[in-house]
This record gives structure tokens, C-alpha cells and sequence, in this order.
């Protein structure tokens, strides 16, 4: 009997050791991959674009803790800070920038963007969110048409959020997908711009004030187009 008992209890100790570790192993699984970015993200932006952009001075945030940037953000002056593309001159101003975040669950890391720049803006586009701390990066896709032509690219923001703002706030545009550019109107692929709000601090605006804030300077420039 005594043989009996001890077998049980060695079994018994043996599935709670188990059991434990299993939700051990399930609590510290990571919502990202080594380079501290999720694995939707890394589906989305190949590597030689992420090299890009941290070449031309974006900065990335990494990690799985990410704030709550649900709000609106005006950047403004808006300012080109590099390019890839050689016609470009560092120091142009763009329309002010205005972007919407919401519906952020960290669970998954996601999140859903509009914005508003002068000629062009997007609305419930799908993002990724990952960060640490005050610290955020949001990917997103966007899929354009400009005179019957598509193309598909990816913007990035990034900074950090303060009770009031955010605070050194810049953007990336880069192109994924043009589709041929046919009528050579689109950037090429693997360009882009890194802009940037040049006062360092993006305010929190209200919906009417982000509706408003669409037409200020250089109206007609564009982020994607040559």
C-alpha cells in the first residue's frame, strides 16, 4: 500500500510540475520576434526597408509594452528630414500632419490609424503597434491611387507620448509595391521619406481640429508621388 501511495504521489508531483511549466512557458511566450518587432510587421517591411529608414535617421522603437496613443496628433511644421530619392531637398515643409490612433489592443499589438496631409489621406487603416515604456512605433499599410494607379506602401510613425503630445514625433513613407509604375508617377520601390514635426512636440487636437488642418502650406505636394 505504502508502494502504491508513494507511485500516486510521485505522479501527482510529476503533472504539477508539468502543468506548471507549461504555464510558465505560455505566460512569458513574446508578442515579438528577436528584433522586437511582431511578426505581422516583419511580414509587411522587408529588412533592406527598415535599414533604410533607420539609415536616413527614423527612429524605431521596439518591444511589447507599448502606451495607449489612442488619440488625435497634429505635427506641424512638418518638415522633410531625408529621402532616398535624389530630387529631394532636406528641409522642405509638407502640409501639417494629422493623425488619428484608436482601437489599440496590446493584446495583439494592433491599432487603427487616419490621417490628413494636405491632398492625401487614409481612414481605418490596420496598424501594428510595438514599444516600450513611453516609446511607440506604428506600421501601417496603405494602399494608394493617384490618376488609375495603385500602389501599395507602408507608413511609419514613431515617438514618445507625453500627457499633453508627443513628443519628437517623425514619419516614414516608403514604397512596397507600385505595381510596374506605369506612367512612372509613383516613388520606386524601396523609397522613401523620413519627416519629421521640426518644433519636436505633436499636440493633442481635437476630431473637428484634426478635419481642419489639412490645408495648411504646400497643399499640392505629396508624399508618394515623384
Amino acid at each position: 500500500m505504502k508502494n502504491i501511495t508513494f507511485q500516486l504521489l510521485t505522479i501527482a508531483l510529476i503533472l504539477s510540475a508539468l502543468f506548471v511549466g507549461c504555464k510558465k512557458d505560455k505566460k512569458e511566450e513574446s508578442k515579438v520576434q528577436e528584433n522586437g518587432l511582431t511578426q505581422e510587421i516583419n511580414n509587411l517591411i522587408p529588412d533592406s526597408i527598415i535599414t533604410a529608414m533607420v539609415n536616413l535617421g527614423m527612429p524605431i522603437n521596439r518591444g511589447e509594452t507599448p502606451p495607449d496613443i489612442s488619440a488625435s496628433f497634429l505635427a506641424s511644421p512638418f518638415i522633410l528630414k531625408s529621402s532616398t530619392i535624389l530630387s529631394d531637398v532636406p528641409g522642405y515643409q509638407f502640409s501639417d500632419y494629422t493623425v488619428t490612433f484608436y482601437e489599440q489592443n496590446n493584446d495583439n499589438l494592433s491599432v487603427r490609424v487616419d490621417y490628413l496631409n494636405g491632398p492625401e489621406s487614409g481612414t481605418g487603416l490596420g496598424g501594428f503597434i510595438v514599444g516600450a515604456n513611453n516609446n511607440f512605433s506604428v506600421f501601417a499599410e496603405v494602399n494608394s491611387t493617384y490618376s488609375g494607379k495603385d500602389a501599395t506602401l507602408v507608413h511609419v510613425i514613431s515617438g514618445t507620448l507625453t500627457a499633453t503630445g508627443i513628443q519628437n514625433l517623425y514619419f516614414a513613407n516608403f514604397m512596397l509595391n507600385n505595381n510596374g509604375n506605369p506612367g512612372g508617377i509613383w516613388i520606386e520601390e524601396g523609397d522613401g521619406r523620413v519627416i519629421y514635426d521640426s518644433d519636436g512636440f505633436s499636440e493633442k487636437v481635437t476630431k473637428a481640429s484634426f478635419e481642419n488642418h489639412g490645408n495648411i502650406s504646400n497643399a499640392g505636394a505629396s508624399l508618394v508621388i515623384k
